[in-house]
């Protein structure tokens, strides 16, 4: 490199750092301090608020501070607050990993999409997609966009108009630490949450297009034969009340555990423990928790949408997208046939061991030495 190069760190410092965003970020620096590229990285940071955990582990050196605003009118500010930064300091190349390019820049602009969600579903996002629509905007000025699968590649060229030649795919890695676990750690787990022997799992935040109450009819029609609980990890936050607002008025009450936010230690235990994973989400600009199911020899079922097949691959059992009565016909003899799930559960062990952090950073690091090496 031929200078520094600044990532904006922020999504570690609020309620970004326990999701998606917050897993891409930290895993994706941890990568590239262990092959000892971040000495020359600085961290961008909101002010006001205490840096992430893991930055001292890292090395990082200390880029600018960003005004911390409300939550609304950060997005439409951060093209300029973050410019003006960019501007006071010296840097070789601006990484942005979550929207938040700046409005003009003088050095090379990374940008990494994951999704592009508010603008599938302008009805179920009408605040945020007035939120993003400016930095929808800037994605055709930056130097290279990163997409974590093809399909939101396809989206970032049909809806932001950018030009593929500045995109680079670069999948999405799972963190070692997702390994089928022991049966004792798993019970202790089941244990502490009180979670029944036979059990589905989900996992995430369940926002609209997640479609709990297509997830609530896979379950009712699995419930015929198979009694089993629906376990649902996940800092809910703002969505805790429609969430379980939609399980009570669908009379699921008894079937469904909300256990909020784990640690990765049990979410392991509760992956491996699980007899599948059900995904009934309408988009997904990837969807780590498939893998991360696979990777704790859990098969997965999911509907046949966005990134979805990239990421199950043949590991996966995908059916067509909304159909309830394809998904409990795949699931069923995962639930009763214990060959069958064994078979799934090695594809899916396979499968998964492709994608890995380091993978992603030595690919990501490319283009960081592409436009300023």
């Amino acid at each position: 490199m031929r200078g520094r190069l600044l990532i904006d760190g922020r999504p570690l410092q609020d309620l970004s750092a326990t999701r998606g965003i917050g897993t891409y970020v930290r895993s994706l620096i941890g990568a590239l301090a262990a092959v000892g590229m971040v000495d020359a990285i600085d961290l961008m940071l909101a002010s006001g608020a205490p840096p992430p955990p893991e930055a001292d582990g890292w090395g990082c050196g200390a880029g600018p501070r960003i005004p911390r605003l409300k939550r609304r009118l950060q997005p439409t500010a951060d093209p300029f607050l973050v410019a003006a930064a960019l501007a006071r300091h010296r840097y070789c190349l601006y990484h942005a990993v979550e929207w938040a390019q700046p409005a003009v820049a003088r050095i090379p602009v990374v940008v990494t999409v994951h999704d592009l969600i508010p603008f599938h579903f302008a009805e179920d996002y009408r605040w945020m997609r007035r939120e993003r629509l400016l930095a929808l905007r800037l994605l055709r000025r930056a130097d290279a966009v990163i997409t974590p699968s093809v399909a939101t590649a396809a989206d970032a060229i049909r809806m932001a108009g950018v030009d593929p030649a500045r995109i680079a795919t670069i999948p999405h890695g799972v963190d070692p630490r997702f390994r089928p676990v022991d049966r004792t750690e798993v019970a202790a787990v089941r244990a502490r949450h009180g979670i029944a022997a036979d059990y589905v799992l989900t996992v995430g935040v369940f926002d609209p297009h997640k479609r709990l109450a297509l997830l609530l009819d896979v379950l009712r029609l699995l419930r015929r034969t198979h009694p089993v609980e629906l376990i649902i990890p996940g800092d809910q936050g703002a969505y805790t009340e429609s969430v379980r607002q939609t399980v009570t008025a669908a009379g699921m009450a008894g079937a469904v555990r909300l256990i909020g936010h784990v640690p990765i230690e049990e979410l392991t235990a509760l992956y491996t423990g699980a007899r599948c994973l059900l995904f009934t989400s309408a988009y997904e600009g990837f969807g780590l928790p498939l893998l991360e199911s696979m990777a704790c020899g859990t098969p997965v079922v999911a509907f046949d949408n966005s990134a979805i097949p990239e990421v199950a691959g043949d590991a996966g059992l995908v059916v067509a997208d909304g159909d309830a009565a394809a998904m409990v016909h795949a699931t069923l003899p995962l639930l009763s046939d214990s060959e069958q799930r064994h078979i799934r559960a090695d594809a899916g062990l396979r499968w998964a061991r492709s994608f890995t952090w380091e993978r992603c950073a030595a690919a990501t690091a490319d283009v960081y030495l592409r436009l300023a090496g």
